[in-house]
């Protein structure tokens, strides 16, 4: 049997141009000789609609993008596709459902089981318009008994559903096993962080060779709101062999025989760390401009490390033509900064505009004075430091405006942890491209760019000097936050502390940066929509009270 993997990047609501996108790759599909093609979870109206669900004439239009797809394909193979479906159980409901169209006519096979919440995010806010669903159907085709399962994670700490007894009493995986399957067909739509491909490709060969099972899993690719998917669909044969692997970040049809080896289709794993998180925050940059109807980008450029990646990725995306880059001195900048931001844009062939903001500056300090003058001064103040960069917010926001463009932000997690930014100033953005990389990061998957690309795309000095927001005479990020090298890994350990070190008294640095990153949660409330590569992100995988105050005997 040839088992067709539609790896489908869908745009969440256009069940239109997702139906038309579906038939094309089926019609590949077709060419190739496949007997089944199967897509994503919820292909056809996109991941997490949310409230769409609830839209009187969304429920019917999905019905009638399954049935126009079963009029296009009436002589094509079967399409097994992730859809919303009318729920038999939960009145006012629908069913996330793995349906079957087939000459001419449409049928539900499976139906997704759901838990009460999911640690991602994903289960927690679909489970609010889905019902919980009670069956994983058996299709019977060619011969082959495939059981069909609609799971949108593969990693066995994350609560998979083979290792998982649901609340409501359902364990998937083993009841398709106990009725007896010759394969298992895996719809998945599993967000990407870092290292989840492999941990995932490990369970999935395990569960094969344990139940001696071929095994199918497709995953969904592209950039929806914070979340990316990779894409790399996977096909293991009964004995846990790799037969196959789709693209990453990227769009495919992977054909797999089951009477062959598949080696010719097994697509490499990114190489680091670094290589996967430039790879899926330029899909994710791409596929959220796009989406969201524009074509342009602006970058403000300050010559410093984090508005370099962002430019560089932003390039990469959507092309140079899309991408200006916009220099705002203040009396503080220095040349150095200026020279950087001016020679990393020539290396992209970017073009740039210098906005000086001194003038507005002294505006802003004129009009300021009657009312700041009715409260008294404090040490340590950083009024008129928060006013340059709510300038240079103002004039990010307005030259998008003109330009019909998304301002993209460069704020990296370090700084979104500390609270180290400011408020309709340097947070301002439609998107958080790097908010998901500590500053750590940040450098690591800068020096692998310009290792990939062969030049020094950034500038040298770029990596050389030490961050600064250049905001006052000689300012150094270190003199409020913790040096980098000493923050990171206190915030990785925090975000995910591992159980044995829960009851272990923290030094003076970790307490520093526990009560920060407490602190700053009512900006991160406020902060642009943040691309997601992490485990722990914040706004999906952490929260904390706004209006708390931590505090211990």
């Amino acid at each position: 049997m040839k088992i067709a993997l539609l790896q489908c990047n869908s745009v969440t609501g256009d069940v239109a141009g997702n139906q038309t996108r579906i038939l094309e790759a089926a019609r590949r599909a077709a060419e190739a000789g496949a007997d089944l093609c199967v897509t994503p979870e919820l292909a056809l109206c996109g991941v997490t609609p949310g409230h769409y669900l609830c839209a009187a004439d969304f429920a019917q239009g999905c019905r009638a993008a399954l049935q126009n797809l079963a009029d296009a394909l009436k002589d094509g193979p079967p399409l097994l596709v992730g859809a919303p479906v009318p729920s038999v159980y939960a009145v006012g409901l629908l069913s996330n459902a793995g349906v079957l169209v087939d000459k001419g006519k449409w049928q539900v096979i499976s139906r997704k089981v759901y838990q009460n919440m999911g640690r991602s995010g994903g289960q927690g806010d679909d489970v609010r318009y889905f019902d919980r669903g009670v069956s994983c159907g058996i299709l019977t085709l060619g011969g082959w008994r495939l059981g069909v399962v609609l799971c949108e994670d593969a990693v066995a700490e994350e609560g998979a559903f083979w290792q998982t007894q649901y609340a409501s009493g359902h364990n998937p995986l083993m009841e398709l096993i106990q009725r007896g399957v010759d394969a298992v067909v895996h719809m998945a739509a599993a967000p990407f962080c870092v290292g989840a491909q492999e941990a995932g490709e490990h369970m999935l060969s395990h569960v094969a060779a344990r139940h001696h099972v071929h095994l199918f899993s497709v995953n969904l690719v592209g950039g929806n709101d914070s979340r990316i998917y990779n894409g790399q669909s996977l096909a293991f044969d009964p004995t846990g062999q790799l037969l196959a692997r789709g693209k990453a970040f990227a769009e495919d049809v992977l054909v797999v025989d089951t009477a062959g080896h598949g080696a010719d289709a097994v697509e490499e794993l990114c190489q680091s760390a670094e290589e996967a998180e430039w790879r899926a925050l330029t899909l994710g940059t791409r596929d959220f401009v796009h989406k969201c109807g524009a074509q342009r980008a602006i970058v403000g450029l300050s010559g410093g490390m984090d508005s370099a990646l962002v430019c560089c990725i932003a390039v990469e995306a959507l092309g140079a033509g899309n991408v200006t880059g916009v220099l705002m001195p203040s009396p503080y900048s220095s040349e150095g900064s200026l020279t950087d931001a001016r020679q990393l844009a020539d290396n992209l062939g970017v073009t740039t505009v210098t906005l000086p903001i001194e003038p507005l500056m002294r505006a802003f300090e004129a009009a300021l004075k009657p009312g700041l003058d009715l409260f008294p001064p404090y040490e340590g103040e950083v009024t008129f430091e928060n006013v340059q960069a709510r300038i240079r917010g103002t004039l990010l926001t307005s030259l998008a405006n003109r330009a019909k463009a998304l301002v993209l932000n460069t704020g990296n997690k370090s700084e979104g942890a500390m609270g180290y930014c400011t408020l309709y100033g340097d947070a301002v953005g439609a998107l958080g491209v790097i908010a998901d990389l500590t500053k750590t990061q940040v450098y690591a998957v800068a020096r692998w760019y310009n290792t990939y690309r062969g030049a020094e795309i950034i500038p040298q000095n770029v990596f050389d000097k030490a961050p600064s927001a250049e905001l006052r005479p000689g300012q150094k990020d270190a003199d409020s936050i913790p040096p980098y090298e000493e923050l990171d890994p206190v915030l990785e350990a925090l975000l995910e502390p591992p159980a044995e070190s829960v009851d272990k008294p923290l030094d003076d640095v970790c307490r520093e940066v526990r009560d920060k990153l407490f602190r700053a949660e009512f900006k991160r409330r406020q902060e642009p929509l943040a691309l997601h590569v992490s485990r722990v992100p914040f706004g999906a995988g952490w929260q904390a009270p706004v209006a708390g105050r931590y505090r211990l005997p």
